[in-house]
């Protein structure tokens, strides 16, 4: 009998154990490398920024249509599941005297819902961005996730996009993706897929960068204002700025088990980026920070609506 109960406090230690070291490998904060693989040309993307004819960009707006939540652990790993973490989810329009570029197309409100159920939307946002893709020189996106792709998905007259709408290859080959945001097939095969190998002047002032990693066709966008202001938009390669500043990766049981993410890419974009914003002064914009939102806004670096 003893040696039963023996066995079975052992078993149980050993769980513990176990346990807790699939917790910390799960959900614990992982240390972001020293050097980085993932090399981002900053004096290239300026060249390319202004290789093209034509006036630099004014201004930059984003639309949001919600601002919803995840737990705070699943954004910051080693953090609470418990406490939320605001997430502002909308898309970016850059303004010239003559027209304007569209970043990302959001999500309706079932994509919504399909995350949160209680988080308010507003469908007056959502019909800026509707309208803002039917009448746009350009339409990108910063990856695949529905949650920027949907609003493109659910355009009433798809074929009006093409020609507009640029998807680079890697995001076009993303079926898994695609098919979750119900993506056209008329559309898929109507596009003709944009290539390039790091970096690609997109218009004048807005140049795409590739960074693979949080999808396989995620890329970042730099953008100079006339007035001489510089952004990157960087997606989902990081979901809050103190990602970046604290060098705070998501923890695994997100990346790995849920978005399927590439650690080591995004590890060396956050290094690289670090790095970038302590030597200059580019403003590095993340899709779902809340209080840099605000920030922006306040500081009239963003404006807050779209225009027409």
């Amino acid at each position: 009998m003893r040696r039963v109960l023996r066995i079975a406090l052992y078993t149980a230690v050993a769980l513990v154990v176990l346990g807790f070291a699939a917790s910390s490998y799960l959900l614990g904060r992982e240390a972001v490398p020293e050097t980085s693989d993932y090399r981002l040309d900053l004096a290239e993307v300026r060249r390319l920024a202004m290789s093209l004819p034509g006036e630099l960009p004014l201004r930059v707006n984003h639309e949001q249509v919600a601002e919803a939540s995840l737990p705070r652990g699943a954004v910051f790993a080693g953090e609470s599941l418990f406490e939320p973490q605001p997430m502002t989810h909308g898309a970016y329009q850059i303004v010239y005297a003559d027209g304007y570029v569209v970043i990302d197309s959001a999500f309706d409100e079932a994509g919504l819902r399909a995350m949160r159920s209680d988080a308010a939307f507003s469908a007056e946002s959502y019909a800026a961005i509707q309208r803002a893709l039917a009448g746009a020189r350009k339409i990108v996106i910063t990856h695949e996730h529905a949650d920027h792709l949907s609003g493109i998905a659910r355009f009433v007259q798809p074929e009006k996009l093409v020609g507009r709408l640029e998807l680079t290859r890697d995001q076009l080959a993303n079926e898994k993706q695609l098919d979750a945001s119900q993506f056209p097939d008329s559309l898929r095969v109507a596009l003709t897929p944009l290539g390039y190998e790091t970096a690609y002047p997109l218009t004048p002032g807005v140049v795409l960068i590739k960074a693979a990693g949080h999808t396989p066709g995620s890329q970042m966008v730099y953008v100079r204002l006339a007035g001489g202001l510089e952004l990157l938009f960087l997606g989902d390669v990081a979901w809050h700025m103190d990602q970046i500043r604290e060098l705070w990766y998501r923890p695994r049981l997100v990346t790995d088990l849920f978005l399927g993410e590439d650690r080591h890419a995004v590890l060396a974009e956050f290094r690289t980026l670090h790095d970038l914003s302590a030597r200059d002064p580019i403003q590095l914009v993340s899709s779902h920070d809340v209080d840099q939102r605000k920030a922006l806004i306040a500081s009239g670096a963003l404006g807050a609506h779209f225009e027409f």
